[in-house]
């Protein structure tokens, strides 16, 4: 869009999950000298164990566990591969306020067969939610409590979620929700 309306060149890039930071890392790295690659490289091998660590810790709780999302900006497939490096697949994303190339780019962060919804009302989210059947529903604030209710395990996707401890700058506080 930028591109097109206002000549504006851009690069867009995925920070969710290790898989996609470390590709990412070395993405922006090769647009300048083998200095600054080295040191993605050596900033990609500096954090690898800790997100080894967390993997290691809990995708055996998580392969093969099913997650459908609803979420507006880039989340809907940017997150996709957070999941996936834990095992789960996703079974279902969703955009609110999304545009044609959204949709375009969702393609190469998902399975053939994921359904991807648009825009929809609560009650439509929460039909695709009971015929779907995930095992973790991710999502904004105002559908915590209906799937929380239909004893979903629930991931607020919007911003923080208050209702946990404050010490938010632990690993495996932060990894525990996934």
């Amino acid at each position: 869009m930028w591109a097109l309306s206002y000549r504006i060149p851009w690069l867009e890039y995925n920070f969710f999950g290790p898989t996609k930071i470390a590709e990412s890392l070395r993405e922006i790295a090769s647009k300048f000298d083998e200095t600054i690659q080295a040191n993605a490289e050596k900033v990609i091998a500096k954090y690898q164990p800790t997100m080894d660590a967390v993997i290691a810790k809990y995708r055996p709780r998580l392969d093969g566990k099913t997650v459908a999302i609803m979420v507006g900006g880039l989340r809907p497939r940017h997150v996709v591969p957070a999941f996936q490096d834990l095992g789960m697949k996703m079974i279902g994303t969703g955009y609110e306020f999304a545009h044609n190339d959204d949709y375009k780019r969702t393609t190469h962060y998902i399975e053939n067969g994921t359904i991807v919804y648009d825009d929809v009302t609560a009650y439509e989210f929460e039909e695709f939610i009971k015929a779907l059947k995930p095992d973790l529903v991710a999502s904004g604030v105002k559908e915590k409590y209906v799937f929380q209710k239909m004893g979903l395990p629930f991931r607020q996707m919007h911003s923080w979620d208050y209702s946990e401890p404050s010490d938010r700058t632990s690993t495996s506080y932060n990894a525990r929700f996934f």
